[in-house]
Parts: structure tokens; C-alpha cells; sequence
């Protein structure tokens, strides 16, 4: 069988898919956690954990495999991944307790960090400028369709069995991906470094990802929005239902509708990588939408206007903000360093995953159980760093390099 073209619509659509498995895996289950705890005999609370053990699995084993991606290869390392969490899952269905299903909840988290922090390598080790950063766009769009339909999945899947078989179907798909990356993908890599697991190497690598000042500024830009629409998703539950209104049919179709919110970013993103417009458009609307909607949600809710028509407007803003920028911020953070592109995003992953998790707790830390405040200011404080340091560290780097290239071309 032929391998799958870098430019093809298959391959777009196979990165997506494996980026898109974390959200996936997390999102799926959350109709059947009531089923769950009663089937194991455990407290709401604790399988509540079964999502931040996953997590915890992502986020760490994004720092392991970005190395070994660059020692070994991508397609390898992707191929170990993708194992990893279809054995987790399917383990995920045989649990016989709590503590049984938070380990392998781990495992699988695991499992997925690979395809996320590798799919971000194979872009930076295909594509180059506007190209990579329309593919990026690209991929982000299908990655947004998975919070968007995952829920729905769930509970469609509990309409003909119970919590067990949600992971069943997730082990299903692991294996399908398993096989799509065996079948339809080529190296990326062109030369493995042989030395990228020495420990003083590996320790120099992070230390140049921490040391580079665009590339990390724009680590730190991409985690910061993360955290800005993951404090919206931590939040969103209890400000619509609880303070709007909305049924859970409701709910989810708002939460669509945001979903798809940031599908028409990443789409923008896209085209306007196709057409080289410059990485500054994007970046520039989106950390201004992502702003200007969190600011103003975090005004109104100071004020008092609790309107669901102002508040969901916003809300789409911002969403979309994200979906701008995202593409473009990690493009920016691998660009400056092909040699160690696996180390790259393997920060990058880490990194959002950080921030997401610390938005996360501020949210819940700051709630008033009377008002958003709490997802608002969140919010906000997170869109207003991202701008900030986009405008006060990356575009006076990013100007004096364009001048310094035009003096030489002049020269």
C-alpha cells in the first residue's frame, strides 16, 4: 500500500484524528462517570479522577516522547503511542476497581500524548513558513470537531451498553489509528540524532527551547490561550445551566456552537497561511478577539448584566480567538528549532497542558457559586498575558530580524 501524501486531504485528516484523541478520550466518557462510580462502588469525587489521571499521563509523557521521537523517528515512536492507548483502553474495560481504572486512565493518557506532541514534529519536519502554518490550521480544525461530538458519542454509546463499552469503542479507535499510522505514514524525520537521549543532551535541549526568546514566547502565548478557553470549559457547565438556564440539550448545543466557534478560526488560520499573509494577522486578531470577548465577559459579569444573548456572543469571540492563534503560536514556537522539533513540542504540549490545568483550578478556587466571576476573570487574565507578551516579547524581536534581512538584501 502507498503511503499517504504530505498534501493530501487523508493526511490532514490522519493528523487530526491523532491529535484529536486526547480531547476524544476525555470528553467521551463524561456521560457514563455517574455509572462508573456506582459500578465500582466509589465516590463521585474519585472517578472524577479517571480525567485528571489522564491528563497527568498526557502531559508528562509529552516531555518523553518528543526526545524519543527525535532519537528514534516519528513514525515509530507514534507507532508505540498509539499501541499504548488501545492496550490502556481496552484495560480501561476490564477494571474490577477504582484504582484499577485511574492506572490504566494513565497509561492511556500517555498513549495519546504521543500522537499529539508528534503530530506538531511531522508538521515542522514537512513543512516550512506559510505552508506549515496553513497545515497546522488545518489539522486544528479537525482536532476541533472532537469536544464537539465527543459527549454526544457517549451517550449515544450508553442508549446499548453501559461505561465499560465507551472504552471499548475507544480501544476500538486507538487500534484503528494504530493501523491508519502503520499503513499511511512515512518517516518525517530526515536524520534521527542519534545523542538526543544522553541526559547532558536532552538537559541542553529543553535548556534551548527555555533559552530561545521567540520560540519560548510563543510557548508561553499558545499555553495561555489554551488556558483561556479551558477556563471557559471548566466554567461553562455552571455559568449556562446553573446561572442561564439552559437543559442539557441546550447546554450542548451552546457548547457546540462554540466548538464550532473555534473550527471557523483555525479555518481562517488556514486559508490565510494559503494566501501568505503573514503569521501577524492571524496572531494579532485572534489574541485581540481573545481579549477584548474575555475583558468584556469579566465586565459584565462586574456590572452585573447576565443577558445569555451578550454572554454566548462573547464567549464565540473568544473561542474563535483561540482558534486563530493556536495554529500560529505553535508554528512560531517549532520554527526556530527544526534540529530539536520533537524536544519542541513536547514543551509545547507540557506546557498547555499546564496552564490548562492551573486555569482550571482558578476557576474553581475563585467561584462564588453565585456568578461567573470566576471563569471571567480567568479568562481574562489569561487573554490579557498572552497579548502582552505576544506585543512586548515576540513582535520587537520579530521586527528587528525583518530589518536586519532587508539591510542584508539591501546590502
Amino acid at each position: 500500500m502507498s503511503r499517504l501524501h504530505q498534501d493530501s486531504l487523508a493526511f490532514t485528516l490522519l493528523l487530526g484524528s491523532l491529535g484529536a484523541l486526547p480531547p476524544f478520550s476525555i470528553d467521551t466518557p463524561l456521560p457514563a462517570l455517574p455509572q462508573t462510580a456506582s459500578a465500582l462502588n466509589s465516590q463521585s469525587a474519585t472517578v472524577l479522577l479517571t480525567l485528571s489521571s489522564f491528563m497527568a499521563g498526557f502531559a508528562i509523557a509529552q516531555l518523553v516522547f518528543g526526545p524519543l521521537s527525535d532519537r528514534f523517528g516519528r513514525r515509530p515512536t507514534l507507532l508505540c503511542g498509539c499501541a499504548l492507548f488501545t492496550l490502556a483502553s481496552f484495560l480501561c474495560v476490564l477494571a474490577p476497581s477504582i484504582g484499577f481504572l485511574l492506572a490504566a486512565r494513565f497509561a492511556a493518557g500517555c498513549g495519546a500524548g504521543a500522537g499529539m506532541v508528534l503530530v506538531l514534529a511531522m508538521v515542522r519536519d514537512l513543512f516550512d513558513g506559510a505552508a506549515g502554518r496553513a497545515k497546522l490550521s488545518f489539522v486544528s480544525l479537525v482536532i476541533g470537531v472532537a469536544p464537539m461530538v465527543a459527549p454526544t458519542v457517549g451517550a449515544v454509546i450508553l442508549l446499548w451498553g453501559d461505561w465499560r463499552a465507551i472504552y471499548a469503542v475507544l480501544g476500538a479507535g486507538g487500534a484503528t489509528l494504530t493501523l491508519a499510522v502503520w499503513l499511511g505514514l512515512d518517516e518525517s524525520l530526515a536524520q534521527p540524532n542519534r545523542q538526543a537521549l544522553q541526559v547532558r543532551l536532552l538537559r541542553a535541549s529543553y535548556l534551548q527551547v527555555l533559552r530561545h526568546p521567540v520560540a519560548f514566547s510563543y510557548i508561553l502565548v499558545n499555553g495561555l490561550v489554551f488556558g483561556c478557553m479551558f477556563a471557559y470549559v471548566s466554567g461553562s457547565a455552571f455559568t449556562l445551566m446553573r446561572l442561564h438556564g439552559l437543559t442539557t440539550l441546550q447546554y450542548g448545543l451552546a457548547f457546540a456552537g462554540t466548538a464550532l466557534s473555534i473550527m471557523l478560526g483555525a479555518f481562517v488560520s488556514g486559508r490565510l497561511g494559503q494566501r501568505h499573509v503573514a503569521a501577524v494577522v492571524p496572531l494579532t486578531l485572534g489574541l485581540g478577539m481573545a481579549a477584548a470577548g474575555s475583558v468584556s465577559l469579566l465586565l459584565l459579569t462586574l456590572v452585573g448584566v447576565s443577558s445569555f444573548g451578550i454572554v454566548f456572543a462573547l464567549l464565540v469571540v473568544s473561542t474563535c480567538g483561540y482558534g486563530l492563534t493556536a495554529p500560529n503560536a505553535a508554528h512560531g514556537a517549532l520554527q526556530p528549532l527544526p534540529q530539536i522539533a520533537g524536544v519542541a513540542s513536547a514543551s509545547l504540549g507540557f506546557v498547555q497542558m499546564a496552564s490548562g490545568s492551573l486555569a482550571a483550578a482558578l476557576v474553581a478556587g475563585w467561584a462564588d457559586g453565585r456568578t461567573a466571576l470566576s471563569m471571567a476573570a480567568t479568562m481574562a487574565l489569561y487573554a490579557a498575558l498572552a497579548l502582552g507578551i505576544y506585543a512586548a516579547c515576540i513582535r520587537p524581536r520579530e521586527r528587528a530580524a525583518a530589518r536586519a534581512l532587508c539591510a542584508e538584501a539591501a546590502e
